[in-house]
């Protein structure tokens, strides 16, 4: 298959490939791939965050610096470096 195929059209091939698979050896196989994907998808521990979380995040945040519970950057340093 050409790869300057736009990728909604690879997309969309491979679903039709999929739809066709009848060995379950293979469909397997590809949800053992699939798995790792999401896997390393996963390590990184970031999902994006929602309106609504990062305004309450913000809020939380505020609060914080109005109450002086705020470490400046030399102290972070000091103890991370």
């Amino acid at each position: 298959m050409e790869m300057t195929m736009d990728i909604q059209t690879v997309k969309l091939d491979l679903i039709q490939w999929l739809a066709g698979l009848q060995d379950p050896a293979k469909v397997s196989k590809i949800l053992a791939v699939r798995s790792e994907i999401e896997d390393e998808e996963n390590k990184t521990g970031l999902k994006p965050m929602t309106k609504e979380e990062l305004i309450a995040r913000s809020i939380a945040s505020f609060k914080d610096y109005e109450n002086g519970d705020v470490i400046d950057i030399e102290e972070l340093e000091k103890e991370y470096l």
